[in-house]
């Protein structure tokens, strides 16, 4: 596979811009799929551009684990999460070479969000195997990737490992300036 390029930490101030808004509303693109009480993950969380909204919708009752490989992502995150009183329910973790990252949450997932994030990780088969172990059977998965970034072929690509995985396509979804699509866990 073709080495990744990864996203540098400075640019999450960007992600962060308020406008944003216009092409990707996180309440509008998240609400069909949360409820308070659930335990969520945002992969590739960055700065918390939809880690933040997540946690206010699944409220505090529930759990919103922020995957970063970039400590300076997540710092960032976390003072945000303080901010806005919602530092119990963000639960930042930094992606390293522990094999046992993923043990603590073991299917207990109920959503996980995956948005613009799968083209930089250099091994999809295992991320798609690895967040395939988390979630419960019947949970949902929105797999978003940024169209004119990645190539059809691509995405589809990242599909099939994810059918690999055990998940399968649930409905087609419709993101601004992306290609995107639901997954469910077999």
């Amino acid at each position: 596979m073709e080495n990744k390029q990864v996203c540098p930490w400075w640019m999450g101030y960007f992600l962060l811009n308020p406008v944003r808004r216009i092409s990707h509303k996180p309440e509008q693109i998240l609400q069909p799929y949360l409820q308070p009480g659930m335990k969520t993950v945002d992969f590739g969380c960055a700065m918390g551009y939809f880690s933040l909204p997540m946690a206010r919708m699944v409220g505090k009752g529930g759990s919103v684990y922020c995957f970063d490989i970039q400590q300076k992502m997540l710092s960032k995150l976390t003072s945000r999460a303080l901010k806005h009183g919602l530092s119990a329910i963000i639960k930042p973790i930094l992606i390293n070479n522990e094999s046992d990252i993923y043990e603590n949450i073991k299917e207990s997932i109920d959503f996980i969000l995956l948005f613009a994030v799968a083209h930089e990780v250099p091994d999809q088969q295992k991320l798609f195997t690895d967040l395939a172990m988390m979630m419960k059977p019947g949970s949902l998965m929105l797999f978003a990737e940024p169209a004119g970034h990645v190539s059809q072929r691509e995405f589809e690509q990242s599909i099939k490992y994810a059918g690999q995985a055990g998940l399968e396509k649930a409905e087609e979804k419709t993101i601004n300036r992306s290609m995107s699509t639901l997954l469910k866990k077999r």
